[in-house]
């Protein structure tokens, strides 16, 4: 019955497909049941409108939808305008045009050729004042059944363009381009000499620290760069090259460029590094040049508008300043429920979006605070949304140990994850300094070493003048001891029936029964059932053995 019911799942309710992406029937489920009709039987999970249908199916529905609104707008107007049958119009989107104007009507007579009724005609002909300007073209009639030629002057044909009305030119999607004065306060500027030489200043590079600044994608153009500056500086490089190449004289390496001497050609590639550069440069966008003459030229045409920020008083003179101002303190959006900064409108809405409004499952109709809940949510329970590029096959998320059944294999693995039956249990071990043994717990550990190593423990007994590892162990020894309880024989054999009152006593007589004995003598092939028995065995048996190995130890 389950591989019945797995096939009904992945079946489309309305054309029967079944490698398709099944999507649950939200809207139009009225009108699907209006398709369905009284004679089929509607099954349980329809009643609960979790009817799944394919893209198709639903596309046609839609359609359905619309006209059975259009047919419900009609009856409505139709009732509406029943006293006034003037004001009727028409819903459909269906237009027909007439055009009487090149609409003519032709009508067949004996003659072959067809004539033209003078009724069609609407318009009129008009033909320019002076008669003398006016040429007539005349063509040749050819019959050929006739031998002769007849010249007959043909009709003017009606000019008949110019009564046809002209379209309309479309509306263009672009929208018109503000100018920036609009949007920003500006005014212009102009420059004397003095104030020129103001704006570019001198400064001073090395040849290294020019070519970090580098383009990332193209290796030959360094940023903020003029063009006959970059070609400049190409051809240093290029120099640079070609002193490294040379080979050491008896005086050493000259330096091309000015005309150093060097040792050697380590001595020259550091000089190359450090070899001075003079620049002229900016002072409002920092564009380097060499010429100072095309530096001034560029700040009358780029720096000759000043640019007013609207709401505080900051001047710029370069258009990116401005924006990357108003970027970094105007046009900062501040989200009202966690405070995150951002600067634009559209990734602060999708940041309250995604995790401040409340998601909701289209499936259950449960609600979660985020998005990525929702998220978890579909892997959890409806797999079949989120893993649509591959099947899923149920044998590969069945857990043969807990005997359970999963929804997709994402499930299966995070219950292999966090379940505790396929987690081991990891005991921490906690050895005693002095002898070594080893303790789950530190307080164990530390009970042990004050009992056994200092003979110290604040579990005392006062009537027999003994002290007791812990508080549990000084409780049983009063009870049973000094008070006289009787130990409870609650632990049975289920061999010979017999009852003891812990597991350890249990143990060691059932070993009675079966003959085992783990204890294994250290000094001969002796074994014991109990671990005492193996001590008493190796201090009496092997007393001499037992003694040179103390005496060797000291």
């Amino acid at each position: 019955m389950d591989t019945v019911k797995n096939e009904l799942d992945n079946l489309c309710r309305g054309c029967l497909c079944v490698d398709r992406l099944l999507l649950p029937l939200n809207k139009n489920v009225d009108l699907f049941f209006i398709f369905l009709g009284n004679e089929l039987s509607i099954s349980e999970d329809s009643k609960y409108y979790n009817i799944l249908l394919c893209w198709e199916c639903i596309a046609l529905l839609k359609k359905a939808e619309v006209f059975r609104k259009r047919v419900q707008t009609a009856h409505r107007y139709f009732e509406r305008i029943l006293g006034n049958p003037s004001t009727t119009r028409a819903l459909s989107t269906l237009n027909i045009h007439n055009k009487d104007d090149y609409d003519l009507i032709y009508t067949e007579n004996e003659n072959p050729e067809p004539v033209i009724k003078p009724e069609a005609l609407k318009f009129e002909v008009t033909f320019p004042e002076n008669e003398g300007n006016c040429h007539i073209k005349e063509e040749a009639y050819y019959d050929d059944n006739d031998d002769n030629f007849d010249y007959e002057a043909e009709e003017p044909k009606p000019n008949v363009s110019a009564f046809v009305k002209k379209e309309k030119k479309k509306k263009t999607k672009y929208k018109k381009i503000t100018p920036i004065s609009k949007k920003i306060k500006t005014r212009p500027i102009k420059y004397t000499p003095e104030e020129i030489d103001r704006c570019i200043e001198e400064v001073v590079y090395t040849l290294k620290d020019i070519l970090a600044m580098r383009h990332e994608k193209k290796p030959n153009r360094i940023k903020n760069m003029e063009s006959r500056c970059n070609v400049y500086i190409m051809k240093l490089l290029d120099t640079q090259k070609k002193d490294l190449r040379q080979k050491v004289k008896n005086d050493g390496l000259t330096c091309s460029e000015c005309e150093t001497v060097v040792p050697d050609q380590l001595a020259l590639a550091a000089h190359w590094e450090s070899h001075p550069v003079a620049l002229l440069r900016c002072r409002f966008c920092e564009l380097l040049s060499k010429s100072r003459k095309s530096l001034c030229y560029h700040v009358e045409s780029r720096h000759s508008i000043i640019y007013s920020c609207t709401l505080c008083p900051i001047d710029f003179r370069a258009l990116p300043e401005y924006y990357r101002h108003d970027r970094e303190l105007h046009r900062i959006l501040i989200c009202d429920y966690c405070g995150k900064k951002f600067n634009q409108k559209s990734g602060i809405e999708r940041h309250i979006r995604h995790n401040h409004l409340p998601a909701v499952c289209n499936i259950c109709n449960f609600e979660f605070k985020r998005k990525n809940y929702l998220r978890e949510h579909y892997r959890l329970l409806h797999p079949e949304l989120v893993e649509s590029k591959r099947d899923i096959v149920r044998e590969l998320a069945y857990c043969v140990e807990c005997d359970l059944q999963f929804a997709s294999e994402y499930f299966y693995r995070r219950h292999l994850l966090y379940a505790v039956a396929h987690k081991r249990r990891i005991r921490p071990k906690v050895p005693c300094p002095d002898c070594g043994k080893i303790f789950s717990r530190k307080s164990y550990m530390d009970n042990h070493y004050k009992l056994v190593h200092v003979r110290k423990s604040q579990h005392y007994c006062e009537l027999c003048d003994k002290h007791f590892i812990n508080g549990y162990a000084i409780r049983t020894h009063k009870k049973f001891v000094h008070e006289k309880y009787e130990k409870p024989k609650n632990k049975i054999c289920d061999i010979c029936g017999r009852g003891f009152h812990t597991n350890r006593v249990l143990i060691n007589h059932k070993r009675t029964h079966t003959g085992e004995r783990p204890h294994k003598c250290s000094y001969c092939s002796a074994a014991f059932a109990q671990n005492v028995a193996r001590k008493t065995h190796e201090k009496t048996q092997h007393k001499h053995l037992l003694q040179e190995l103390k005496g060797f130890s000291t």
